[in-house]
This record gives structure tokens, sequence and C-alpha cells, in this order.
């Protein structure tokens, strides 16, 4: 007899976007899947993840993912422009991955940006916390070698997302600028967790894997 038993996956900022792609995906795959909006869990704030973290105690895959801050130079990002979204992109995700119970054999993805392998002057606050956030993933990996937890960093860059409308102005022009002529579809990377996730891929942990159309030119 086949058994009804469903592995739990969660995904943060899971109601839109890569994220809403991912959560249709695992599904897929036979996950019972708890999808959170913002509304569920604002990672901007932190009695918001106090709360969820009291709801939620343990997964077998999880997804951290959240919105970027605006685009801002050097001299325009104040004090509290720093407190919001390191508490958005850093100290909240800290707080899940230390309080959730990531169950033997598990997965721990996390969406970052191509933007930390080669940083701008203008989503300064996005890049320099992502990075701080992948640096803390790769120990988080380390540490979790025995649970056999698989951890993986993904780092897209352009999607057809509401964050690259915001970024830019004339999506077409853009998107023609681009060296592979195309915005990425979202759906790719729902695929790739799902194939992942249902195949048992194990010894890609601690790795990131980078969605960026070919825009960085470096090879390393």
């Amino acid at each position: 007899m086949k058994s009804s038993f469903k592995k739990k996956a969660i995904i943060i900022g899971g109601s839109k976007g890569i994220g809403k792609s991912i959560s249709t995906n695992l599904k897929k795959a036979g996950y019972a899947v708890t999808s959170c909006s913002r509304k569920e869990v604002d990672t901007a704030k932190l009695h918001s993840v106090d709360t969820f973290i009291k709801k939620n105690k343990s997964a077998d895959l999880i997804v951290l993912n959240s919105g970027g801050p605006p685009p801002k130079k050097f001299k325009q990002i104040t004090v509290d422009d720093w407190k919001k979204y390191f508490n958005q992109l850093f100290l909240s995700f800290f707080l899940i991955l230390k309080n959730l119970d990531i169950k033997r054999g598990g997965y721990v993805f996390y969406i970052s940006s191509s933007i930390i392998k080669e940083p701008g002057n203008s989503i300064i606050i996005s890049s320099s916390l992502r990075s701080a956030m992948s640096s803390l993933l790769k120990s988080y990996s380390l540490e979790n070698l025995k649970k056999d937890i698989t951890v993986i960093n993904i780092a897209p860059g352009p999607f057809k997302t509401k964050r690259v409308k915001e970024l830019v102005k004339d999506i077409d022009k853009f998107e023609k600028s681009l060296p592979s002529g195309k915005i990425g579809n979202p759906d790719e990377i729902g695929k790739f967790v799902r194939f992942i996730a249902q195949e048992k891929i194990k010894y890609i942990s601690g790795s990131t894997v980078y969605f960026d159309g070919n825009i960085n030119k470096s090879f390393i």
C-alpha cells in the first residue's frame, strides 16, 4: 500500500513570482506545501517572524525568499533603511533557520540574486545583505552535514517578476540588451527546485547556482 504521508515544504514569499512557481512545482512533486505571503509572514517585522516560528516547528524543505529593497545610491541610504532590510533579508532568515527543525535529509533553498557576484552602485542594500546571507548559509550547510541537509543558494538575474518592473523602465529595450535576448521565466527555477528535491540530488549542497542568462561574464 502506498503511504499517504506527504513531505512538508514551506515557501517564504510564495504567493507570486519565483516563490509561487516553486510552490506550484513542489505540489506536483507530491509535497504538502505551505506557501506564505507577506501577510502571513513579513520578514521585515520580527514579531511576524516570531509568530511564524511558533506556528511552524519543522519541515522537510524550506525556501527562503523575499522581495528586495528599492535602488538607492550610496549617499541616499539611511540608517533606517539598513535596519529594515537587515531584518527582512538577513536576521529573519537566520531566526527561521535557527528555530525551524529541517528534518534529516531535507532541503534548504535560498533565493538570493546574481548581484552577490557582481555588485553595482544602485542596488547596494540588496547586494550587501544577500551576500552576507549567502555566507551564513554556507556556514549553515557545514553545520548540518551530519543531518544530510542539502543547502542551495539560487542566484537569479532578471526574471519576469514585479521586481524587474520596479527596477527597469523600458522592459522591452532592457530584454533586447540581455545576452540571451530574453528575461528569465520563473518556472525554470520552480522546475529546478522540483528536480533537485524529487530526484534526491544531494552532492550539490553548499553551492550557489546562478540563473542569470549569462549576464555575468566570470567563469568562476
